[in-house]
């Protein structure tokens, strides 16, 4: 899951959200991690969600369904990915809407600045002021997201060129997306 995916499983609380979207930039076994403890029951969180969805038969056929050129970057693409379905199916997963949702996360980071890790500290700042989010309910721009990532990789292990394939695999794709969802709100919320 990306971004988004782990800004919706977090609690509604700052330090949570933090935790739970900078999840990727706390390194190490988290006993010797000195950050507020909400922050890093956050951390658990990303860690739990990301795990979770890894394992995940359907995130694990999907991974199949994007092909062998593809298997390096296929967690990438699917985290991306996957975000886009959430919001392009935001009302079935949330009771408010995503622009509600949107501001108060955002609002949440901005607070906890004091906190950001640093490496995560343009990634976040870009996030909020580009609202970067929102935008992703469009494909192309997930796509265009992917080769922009490529760009800033020495060797492209299969993100360039993904649109047709993702415009070819969309219906079971998303299915798969559907299946991860709510076997991954059942672990979280019960």
């Amino acid at each position: 899951m990306n971004y988004l995916a782990h800004l919706y499983f977090a609690d509604p609380d700052d330090q949570h959200r933090l935790g739970n979207l900078a999840g990727d930039w706390v390194k190490g076994r988290l006993e010797n991690v000195n950050l507020p403890p909400r922050m890093l029951d956050g951390v658990r969180r990303h860690r739990f969600v990301d795990s979770y969805s890894d394992q995940h038969p359907d995130s694990l056929a999907a991974r199949n369904q994007l092909g062998p050129a593809r298997r390096r970057a296929a967690g990438i693409i699917l985290d991306m990915v996957n975000d886009h379905f959430l919001v392009r199916h935001w009302s079935s997963y949330a009771d408010r809407p995503l622009s509600e949702f949107l501001a108060s996360s955002y609002g949440s980071l901005d607070r906890t600045r004091a906190l950001w890790p640093v490496a995560a500290q343009p990634v976040i700042q870009r996030i909020i002021s580009e609202d970067w989010l929102s935008s992703y309910h469009r494909l192309e721009i997930i796509a265009m997201a992917l080769e922009r990532i490529a760009t800033r990789m020495r060797r492209d292990p299969g993100l360039r060129g993904t649109l047709p394939v993702l415009q070819r695999e969309y219906p079971a794709l998303e299915a798969r997306f559907h299946g991860l969802m709510a076997d991954l709100d059942r672990s979280i919320h019960g």
